[in-house]
């Protein structure tokens, strides 16, 4: 009878030693560790577009206030890593180039409200070029941001909800050897060819971006990454309004602002689709 009890006591002390390891892996699967397949990095590439009806590309273009449709896309290289089972810390290498179209003087100037009809440039410049090739803009960007999925999706996959910061450095290339400048010496007056800059300047900018989007996973292996990006960048709406004191001056300042224009259109909403791969 003894034996039968403490047989019994054992028996009773491993049931309560399995069922407390089964509740511990029941709320260790419920937990969910961040990852897929305990992969939590992911290397991808993205392409952002929208299309343009009103500033050129980098290769064709009409003179400025003309329409010129054009297809808007910067491509992007990311890698994000999955910190938490709802959160991924991303960082963005991208890389934009596009067009600013020539001023043929039929609207008034950026930077001086005097400067209207032929002249549209600062004082009595004019563009005696080619207005069929813009001038190239080009934005080579960083950028670091937060990825959050919504309730009931595990990272990386899902429906998510992305804030970003991207750093901007542009270039500007342009023509600056065919300018004209009216000469005033003699009557009627001429206009002679006139070299304008240096044809090529460098600025920074800023943009802070919200993406909604969604990531799927196919074959445990490749990430298919699609959304909305809705983009500001608030030296535009500074310069704006500052535009009549600190931005006349110079042909930089003018392709200053101009760059900041056609990034502000740019940035304010693209369409995305990428693919990626869990690397580890």
């Amino acid at each position: 009878m003894r034996n039968f009890l403490v047989k019994k006591s054992i028996s009773s002390a491993m049931k309560h030693k399995i069922l407390f390891s089964l509740l511990l892996i029941s709320s260790t699967v419920f937990s969910q560790a961040p990852g897929y397949l305990g992969k939590r990095l992911v290397v991808g590439y993205s392409n952002y577009f929208i299309p343009g009806f009103i500033g050129p590309g980098s290769l064709n273009s009409y003179p400025s206030g003309q329409s010129s449709f054009t297809i808007n896309n910067a491509h992007c290289l990311n890698l994000e890593y999955a910190f938490s089972s709802g959160r991924m810390i991303c960082i963005s290498g991208e890389y934009f180039r596009t067009g600013i179209a020539y001023d043929k003087g039929v609207h008034n100037g950026f930077l001086n409200f005097q400067s209207t009809g032929d002249y549209p440039y600062l004082n009595t410049y004019k563009y005696g070029g080619d207005f069929y090739t813009p001038a190239l803009l080009i934005s080579r960007n960083i950028g670091i941001g937060l990825k959050t999925f919504k309730r009931g999706f595990i990272a990386p996959t899902g429906k998510y909800h992305k804030l970003e910061v991207i750093m901007m450095f542009e270039k500007v290339q342009y023509d600056f050897q065919h300018f004209l400048i009216q000469d005033n010496s003699n009557y009627p007056y001429t206009d002679i060819q006139f070299n304008l800059g240096t044809g090529e300047y460098s600025y920074k900018n800023i943009s802070i971006v919200y993406t909604t989007g969604r990531q799927q996973i196919f074959y445990d292996k490749i990430v298919l990454d699609y959304g909305v990006r809705l983009g500001f960048t608030p030296a535009f709406s500074i310069l704006t309004i500052m535009a009549g004191d600190e931005f006349v001056g110079n042909i930089e300042d003018y392709y200053r602002r101009a760059s900041r224009i056609r990034i502000f259109r740019e940035q304010l909403i693209n369409f995305h689709i990428g693919i990626g791969f869990l690397a580890f």
